[in-house]
C-alpha cells in the first residue's frame, strides 16, 4: 500500500471571517429579535392595562374544536365543546378638580368651580356626592349644576338629581359648584373638596379638591391729616403723647409697619406703639378696623412760635407698595411775662410822673402789674421789689385773692398762686411813706 502524504485542511481566512460574521450575525439577530418581542409584549400589556374593562353583561364564549382520523387515514367530522361566562359589574370612580387653586375677590358672589366625575368601571352607574370645606366662614356654597344644566340649590337635591343621571362606563359628568366669598377674607385659604361614591358599590370612592384663597387687596388710611394745631411748651423732661389711627380698608386682615417722623427741630420722637425709637408695627388688623397708635415725643427748648409737624406712615405688610401718612401740626408756645410799675397818690387814682413833687412824710402807692402776653399760662409767678432807702414800707394789698406777700423792711416779695393765663393780667399795691 502506498502511503498518501498528510494534507492539512486550510480554510481561507476571508472565508472563515465571513463564516464568523454570519454566525455572529445570527446570534445578534436572535438577540435583537428577543428584545423586540419583549418590548412588543410590554406595549401590548400596557395598552391592555390602559383600555377600559370589559363591559358589564358581556358574554364570553370559549370553544374548543377537535379534529381526528383513524389508523387508515380516514378523516372524521370535527367535534367542538363550548362554555360561556358573563362579565359582572366592576365599580370605579375618578374625581378631578377643574383647578388646583382659585383666587376670587373678597367679597364675591357667584364664583364657580368645576369637578369632573368619571365612571372608570365597566357598567352604568350613578354617583353620590359629599362635600367638605376645611376652614369655615370664608366661602358659602349657594348651588350646583350638572353638565351646565339648571341650578340646584342644595347638596341633597344634587344627589337626588345625580341618582337620575346614569354614567356609562368610561363616561363622565361635570359638577359645577357656585359659591360666595365673605367680605374681609382676602389672604385666607380654605379647601373645597367633593367626594364621589359609586351608587352601586358605595365603598368605591374618590375625591378632588381645590384650594380657594381670596385675593388680598391692601389698603390703609392714617388719620388725622393735620388741622390739629397742637400747642406745646418745651418739655423739660415731660413727655407728650399723640394718637394716630391706622385703618385697614383692604379686603382682608393685614399688618402694618409704622414709621414716625417730623419735619422740624422742635419734636424729638421717643417711642411708637410702645416700641422705643421711631419705628414699630401692628399685626392682625381686620378689614374695616382701626388700630390706635400712640406716638410719644418731647419738645426741645426752642423759641416761642417754632413750628414742627409730627407724622406717622403705615405700610401694608402684605403689599409694601401700599402706604399712607397722617400728620399733626405743632407750634411751640411759651409764657411771656412783662411787669410794669406806676406811682400814685395815696388815693390809688392820681398817677404821678417824674415831674411831680412828693413831700417828706407823704404816703404814695406803687401799682405793680404783671401781664402774660405768651401763648400759654405761666405758673410760679414771683415778684421781688426792693424799695429805695428814701421810702419806708407800710402795707401791701392785692387786686384779688391769690397773692401772698412776704419780706421785711424795704425788701418785699409777692407770689401769685395758681397760674397766670395767656393774655392775663394781675396786680398788687405797695403803700410807702416818703422819709
Amino acid at each position: 500500500m502506498r502511503t498518501m502524504p498528510h494534507v492539512r485542511s486550510r480554510v481561507p481566512s476571508r472565508v472563515a471571517a465571513s463564516t464568523e460574521e454570519q454566525v455572529s450575525g445570527v446570534r445578534v439577530t436572535r438577540f435583537g429579535l428577543a428584545m423586540c418581542l419583549g418590548a412588543l409584549l410590554m406595549c401590548v400589556a400596557s395598552r391592555a392595562a390602559a383600555q377600559s374593562p370589559t363591559p358589564e353583561g358581556t358574554v364570553i364564549t370559549n370553544t374548543a374544536t377537535v379534529t381526528f382520523s383513524d389508523a387508515n387515514g380516514n378523516s372524521y367530522t370535527p367535534v367542538t365543546g363550548s362554555v360561556a361566562v358573563t362579565v359582572g359589574f366592576v365599580s370605579g370612580i375618578d374625581v378631578i378638580a377643574g383647578a388646583a387653586t382659585a383666587t376670587p375677590a373678597s367679597p364675591a358672589t357667584g364664583a364657580t368651580l368645576s369637578f369632573k366625575v368619571k365612571n372608570t368601571g365597566n357598567g352604568v352607574d350613578t354617583a353620590t356626592i359629599s362635600q367638605s370645606i376645611s376652614v369655615g366662614g370664608i366661602i358659602s356654597v349657594t348651588g350646583y349644576q350638572i353638565n351646565g344644566g339648571s341650578s340646584i340649590a342644595t347638596l341633597a337635591l344634587l344627589n337626588t338629581a345625580l341618582n337620575a343621571t346614569p354614567i356609562a362606563g368610561g363616561d363622565s359628568i361635570t359638577i359645577t359648584v357656585t359659591y360666595n366669598v365673605a367680605s374681609g377674607k382676602g389672604g385666607l385659604s380654605t379647601i373645597l373638596q367633593l367626594t364621589a361614591a359609586s351608587h352601586r358599590v358605595p365603598a368605591t370612592t374618590d375625591a378632588g379638591q381645590t384650594t380657594i384663597t381670596p385675593a388680598l387687596n391692601s389698603g390703609v388710611i392714617v388719620t388725622p391729616d393735620g388741622a390739629q394745631n397742637l400747642q406745646k411748651v418745651p418739655s423739660n423732661g415731660v413727655q407728650y403723647t399723640f394718637t394716630f389711627y391706622v385703618k385697614n380698608n383692604g379686603t382682608g386682615t393685614d399688618g402694618f409697619n409704622l414709621v414716625a417722623s417730623k419735619t422740624g427741630t422742635a419734636i424729638a420722637i421717643y417711642s411708637v406703639n410702645s416700641t422705643l425709637g421711631t419705628s414699630s408695627s401692628v399685626s392682625n388688623v381686620a378689614t374695616g378696623d382701626s388700630a390706635a397708635i400712640a406716638v410719644v415725643y418731647t419738645i426741645a427748648d426752642v423759641p416761642n412760635g417754632t413750628v414742627d409737624t409730627l407724622r406717622l406712615t403705615a405700610t401694608s405688610q402684605f403689599n409694601s407698595g401700599v402706604s399712607d401718612m397722617g400728620f399733626a401740626d405743632l407750634t411751640v408756645i411759651r409764657p411771656i411775662i412783662a411787669v410794669t410799675k406806676a406811682a400814685y397818690l395815696d388815693n390809688q387814682a392820681t398817677l404821678l410822673t417824674v415831674s411831680d413833687r412828693v413831700l417828706p412824710g407823704q404816703f404814695i402807692q406803687y401799682k405793680i402789674t404783671v401781664t402774660n402776653s405768651g401763648g400759654t399760662s405761666a405758673t410760679n409767678v414771683h415778684v421781688d421789689d426792693i424799695l429805695p432807702a428814701a421810702l419806708t414800707y407800710d402795707t401791701m394789698t392785692a387786686d384779688a385773692a391769690g397773692w401772698t406777700f412776704t419780706g421785711s423792711g424795704n425788701t418785699r416779695a409777692a407770689d401769685l398762686g395758681g397760674t397766670l393765663a395767656a393774655s392775663g393780667t394781675r396786680y398788687f399795691w405797695i403803700r410807702v411813706q416818703v422819709k
